[in-house]
């Protein structure tokens, strides 16, 4: 009954997240009441996942679905990819690509040019107009090669990575042991989402790349529903498939980074051998990928990325007014914006910290639940998708500059979460 009711509890959080974070914002509220829900609802499904993997379901077992239901279900998912490409055709067509509205895909087109024409990526752009130093991590727009080989859209790139996640999820689902209505929601989740976002929002994808992000991070999150085929596996083999997702990531939006120290927990105690394959392999690809091409030359790429990001979020929260993303309804940056009585730099640096512990935190709070209950355990995907969307939570609850595209991502992650739910033991 408590697993019933904490699944239940999770996708009307889901719900109540999406529709705050498009089009129902600041509608019944205030834009501070408004982030504090928002974090409160992300962190509420990852307590309601976590909660439910020391759980089990007791449901009658039911047939398999028909094959004409399967087929009905493929159909939908295919109506659905066409759809969400006529939504996502009709945003890009009318935006184009310039530095003036944007320069996040500018800047990967120009990194990506010098590249294919020799030249050193991390160089000082100075063809916008003003001095930008490249700070993007190399799967961050070495994945955009293919369009600027073949001569179409980039953005294209960022919407074929997602549509793979999302098909590669709806796959799936269709393979697990779910019930019909459990398949016929998250089949046709994503598509909402990416329709109610396109709808809703602000130029969200044609003005950046978080559809790519979204993606990577739902191909990793797909290999955490399946973890306990990787633990009882071979490590040999296994192990670089599981470093390559954790990499996606890792080298494109590092989000999870503070996380990645519980998932290593629990795969070393769960198994070494695996524990070692895997690190030894996201350590020679990141080597391979950024360290031997780009980062011997400057070893200081990463630390002048972030001081350029602590420079950019100081430019914003200077400006005056109470107007902007800071009080735009995500996040609770324009609080301490707002409401501390310091210099706007050392407000930015508290923000910082307080980011940066309560991340830690989480992840320690995950950790020490996990060792004290881990004979009780009977989910342990849900385990980790849960502690990493409590994590999610804070941390892109206290994002220095909340833009409404970072959103993007653990949203769709969420839906991920679902699969572990619905799955029968």
């Amino acid at each position: 009954m408590r697993y019933r009711l904490f699944r239940a509890l999770f996708v009307v959080s889901l719900f109540g997240e999406m529709f705050l974070l498009t089009s129902q914002r600041l509608r019944y509220m205030g834009n501070r009441e408004v982030g504090i829900v928002i974090i409160l609802l992300g962190a509420a499904m990852g307590i309601f996942a976590i909660l439910s993997s020391f759980d089990t379901i007791n449901s009658p077992e039911r047939s398999q679905n028909s094959s004409w239901e399967n087929r009905l279900l493929q159909i939908v998912a295919l109506c659905g990819i066409a759809l969400s490409a006529f939504h996502f055709n009709r945003e890009i067509s009318v935006v184009p690509i310039d530095e003036h509205i944007s320069d996040i895909l500018p800047t990967i087109q120009v990194m990506n040019h010098r590249l294919l024409s020799g030249q050193y990526p991390y160089d000082l752009i100075q063809s916008f107009g003003y001095d930008l130093s490249p700070t993007y991590l190399p799967l961050m727009w070495m994945p955009f090669l293919p369009a600027t080989l073949l001569h179409f859209d980039e953005r294209w790139m960022a919407f074929i990575i997602w549509a793979v996640a999302t098909l590669a999820m709806i796959r799936r689902i269709h393979i697990q042991a779910m019930d019909t209505e459990a398949k016929w929601l998250i089949t046709a989740l994503p598509f909402f989402l990416f329709i109610l976002i396109e709808e809703s929002t602000d130029s969200t994808y044609a003005n950046t790349v978080e559809l790519m992000i979204a993606g990577f991070y739902m191909l990793f999150a797909l290999q955490l529903v399946k973890i306990k085929s990787y633990l009882t596996a071979p490590a040999k083999t296994h192990g670089p498939m599981l470093a390559f997702f954790i990499v996606l990531c890792l080298l494109s939006r590092y989000s999870f980074l503070l996380w990645l120290p519980l998932c290593f927990i629990i795969v070393w105690i769960e198994n070494r051998k695996l524990a070692l394959y895997v690190s030894a392999w996201v350590l020679g690809l990141v080597t391979l990928l950024f360290v031997l091409p780009f980062l011997i030359k400057d070893p200081m790429i990463y630390f002048n990325g972030l001081k350029h990001y602590s420079k950019a979020a100081l430019g914003v929260w200077s400006e005056p007014g109470d107007k902007g993303v800071l009080h735009d309804g995500l996040g609770v940056a324009g609080i301490f914006r707002d409401d501390l009585g310091w210099e706007m730099a050392d407000r930015l640096a508290a923000l910082q910290r307080c980011q940066f512990i309560a991340s830690l935190a989480v992840t320690a709070i995950c950790c020490w639940v996990w060792w004290k209950k881990r004979f009780q355990l009977q989910n342990l995907p849900l385990f980790l998708l849960g502690s990493l969307q409590l994590y999610f939570a804070i941390f892109y609850g206290f994002i220095q500059v909340p833009y409404t595209y970072l959103m993007v991502m653990p949203v769709f992650f969420s839906i991920v979460v679902l699969l572990p739910f619905y799955k029968k033991a």
